[in-house]
């Protein structure tokens, strides 16, 4: 017996986002477009199920059933980057994401900087990226609260570093990388005083309050010499989503800015005009003891709607680094060492 539960006729949905439950993501990624794929997994709480279900008596006896099982029928239409890749992509030469990178490596590179953390390192790519470059890094470290991307950046690195390892023409001075699964709005003291941290195209994702806390937690009790923090500027939405602003009042939103204009990946919680960050970080800055400037990548500061991307450096004065309570709210899920000749697989 099968009773129909719900289904989309066409959904789409970022991989490694953790947008979809594990199962469904797992059987999507082995599979090839146009190919369908049929599958059971275990039931899951039952009141699930009862929220969709048409007719609740027939799925009620279903579900008495010890043997019953969900099943799921999925066919995979089509393959391509994410809309906020595809949309900046479609304007800027190199991408953005390649363009933030660059811009980290040039303030490591300024600062002599011998440390780095990255909050919110997802599946490893700025710090992937950071080894191809000669910089004066010798230990870097990545945050991020999902495992999944955490395996896959430990892969990624741990390939890259052992190759660099063995090469004879390698300038890379890194002698060790940690990865630690834990959330960004928590210190943890073994990540304090660093030279330089990043966190770029994250805030967004996270609740406007968690935003807020991340900032604070970071600058009070992890303390960089440097931060960097990188945000989509909301007001670039207009030239990137290809829309144009309207002159009737009732058709802009409390910002002045056309309600056509959405947020560049379905992910995002928020996204901030340039005055609502220049806010955020200039107070921030004033609580903790730092100094702030902006700048950013994609478009210009003097020409309007600003930069695609904008980003705040923080800078921690010299007098200020403060002793911080013992905190070890992470767990390292991946370590890599040059004195540790049987390096940890991920």
């Amino acid at each position: 017996m099968k009773e129909h539960i719900e289904s989309s006729e066409e959904f789409e949905f970022e991989m490694g986002n953790e947008a979809v439950l594990p199962h469904v993501e797992a059987a999507v990624a082995q599979m090839t477009v146009g190919q369908s794929a049929n599958f059971r997994v275990k039931l899951p709480p039952s009141e699930f199920i009862l929220a969709v279900a048409a007719n609740s008596a027939e799925t009620l006896s279903l579900l008495s059933s010890r043997s019953c099982k969900l099943e799921y029928n999925v066919t995979l239409l089509q393959v391509t980057e994410p809309l906020e890749e595809r949309m900046e992509q479609a304007l800027f030469s190199p991408p953005l994401s390649k363009q933030r990178v660059e811009f980290a490596l040039q303030h490591i590179k300024e600062s002599s900087a011998a440390s780095l953390v990255d909050f919110g390192c997802g599946s490893g790519s700025l710090l992937d990226s950071l080894l191809s470059y000669p910089t004066s890094l010798e230990k870097i470290v990545g945050v991020d609260i999902s495992q999944r991307a955490l395996a896959r950046a430990a892969k990624s690195l741990h390939s890259k570093l052992n190759r660099l390892l063995d090469s004879k023409e390698s300038s890379s001075k890194i002698k060790s990388v940690v990865l630690y699964d834990g959330s960004i709005t928590k210190s943890d003291s073994r990540l304090h005083g660093f030279d330089i941290g990043t966190c770029l195209e994250v805030i967004e994702h996270m609740e406007e309050e968690d935003a807020c806390l991340f900032g604070d937690v970071v600058l009070s009790s992890f303390s960089p010499r440097i931060l960097i923090v990188s945000t989509p500027n909301y007001e670039y939405n207009v030239i990137l989503q290809g829309s144009a602003p309207h002159d009737q009042e009732e058709d802009l939103d409390e910002r002045n800015l056309p309600q056509s204009c959405k947020f560049r990946n379905h992910d995002h919680k928020f996204e901030w005009t340039r005055a609502e960050f220049n806010e955020w970080a200039s107070g921030l800055a004033a609580r903790h003891n730092y100094s702030v400037e902006f700048s950013g990548v994609g478009g210009a500061a003097d020409v309007d709607p600003g930069f695609a991307s904008q980003i705040a450096i923080f800078r921690r004065r010299e007098d200020n680094l403060k002793d911080t309570e013992l905190a070890k709210n992470y767990v390292p899920i991946w370590e890599w060492s040059t004195q540790d000749v049987t390096h940890q697989e991920p």
